[in-house]
């Protein structure tokens, strides 16, 4: 049972970064036009977990123990290509984390972005020095926080909030939303799943797919939800959640950018040590000497645009990310 609660943490830590605790990526994703339209929203709690379960069942079952021994197993020879782009994706994520931290410090607080992107950029850096034990750690503790505040939020606005519904129409397909949605995050999701394999069994297996998979998707219809209701005046916003927050109050808003940068953090670590994991470190001087040159590299590309980054980077590879989540489905 606590290891499937392990596994179903380090999940949860792993999609929801920025763009799903800030909403951007529920407004780009999951069509806003229909607010009774729940079928992508169950189409993605099926995707998510049928993809968390075979990529912990087939790394368990052929004592896989790295993300890239894990792809080449199920790619074949076309493994050379998907790593490049799977690790290419990865940088970019974790350089995205890295631009939501300066937007989140400069729209919560008002102080310059650069402060934001440096302190996410310094404590990756220290979880990345502890290898996976890290990454289970940090979400262990930081995910149960996150999921009970943005649910709460979410919840809250919708109940005593009296707003106008959206007036903007939207056009897009939302089934192709949701499959690009999972996809795209299954680029990343054995890179921080297959090392869990130690302590998943089948009984865990189930559990961490099965809840991690239902929390995701629990919280995308709340936030949605409450979305739709002020979806006039924050449609075009970089953090809408956040400035769902802001309406709410002062606290509220203090409160949830705590809830945000924990979310960017899990992410952008488990973006990182999906790079890192190309290297297996033998000591602790090449694995912190890694990090802070990995840290480093991506600090250029953060100062980018967060919104303009989820809208454009994630949708490519979204596109691309399908081919993979065929090869897992189906391949051996």
């Amino acid at each position: 049972m606590i290891n499937g609660l392990k596994i179903a943490f380090v999940y949860v830590g792993l999609v929801i970064g920025a763009g799903f605790a800030s909403g951007r990526e529920i407004l780009e994703y999951f069509n806003m036009k229909d607010k009774g339209e729940t079928f992508p929203v169950v189409l993605t709690f099926i995707l998510f977990v049928m993809i968390s379960y075979l990529i912990l069942y087939k790394s368990k079952k052929h004592r896989i123990t790295g993300f890239g021994e894990f792809v080449d197993f199920m790619a074949g020879r076309s493994s050379i290509v998907i790593k490049v782009i799977m690790y290419l994706f990865m940088f970019c994520g974790f350089f995205v984390m890295l631009s939501a931290g300066g937007a989140l410090f400069e729209a919560g607080i008002g102080c310059d972005r650069r402060w934001g992107v440096m302190s996410l950029a310094v404590i990756c850096f220290v979880v990345f020095s502890f290898d996976i034990k890290g990454i289970v750690a940090i979400n262990t503790i930081l995910v149960p926080f996150m999921v009970i505040g943005i649910a709460y939020l979410s919840v809250t606005a919708m109940m005593y909030e009296s707003v106008t519904t959206s007036s903007i129409s939207i056009v897009n397909n939302s089934l192709v939303s949701a499959v690009c949605y999972v996809s795209y995050n299954t680029i990343t999701a054995g890179a921080v799943l297959v090392p869990l394999y130690p302590i998943a069994d089948k009984k865990s297996i189930k559990i961490g797919a099965l809840a991690g998979s239902g929390i995701l998707c629990l919280l995308v219809f709340i936030i949605r939800s409450a979305l739709n209701m002020y979806y006039d005046s924050i449609f075009n916003s970089q953090m809408p959640m956040l400035d769902l927050a802001i309406m709410r109050g002062e606290i509220y808003q203090y409160i949830y950018m705590v809830v945000l940068f924990t979310s960017i953090c899990t992410t952008a670590v488990s973006h990182g040590f999906g790079v890192l994991s190309i290297f297996r470190f033998n000591t602790l001087k090449k694995r912190v000497i890694a990090a802070a040159v990995f840290c480093l590299a991506a600090l250029p590309f953060s100062e980018l645009n967060f919104s303009f980054l989820v809208s454009s980077l994630y949708s490519v590879f979204g596109y691309v990310g399908i081919f993979w989540l065929l090869i897992l489905v189906f391949r051996k």
